[in-house]
């Protein structure tokens, strides 16, 4: 496999997985003040920033 298809599926995993982790953070969120765990919002944002670090990283090198 070339080295752009794989890292145009390595792209889309990660699309991906953000989306997941962004509705997480939402579904947590919807949540009353209370009862919302801080703690596991913070996890989530750390996560999604770190996809969206590995998505920037990906378009470079597909030249996108």
């Amino acid at each position: 496999m070339g080295k752009n298809k794989l890292y145009r599926r390595q792209l889309e995993g990660q699309k991906q997985a953000l989306a997941e982790h962004l509705a997480t953070i939402a579904k947590e969120r919807e949540k009353p003040e209370r009862q919302q765990d801080q703690g596991l919002i913070a996890h989530w944002e750390k996560t999604v920033a770190n996809c969206r670090q590995q998505i920037t990283k990906l378009e470079r090198r597909l030249n996108l």
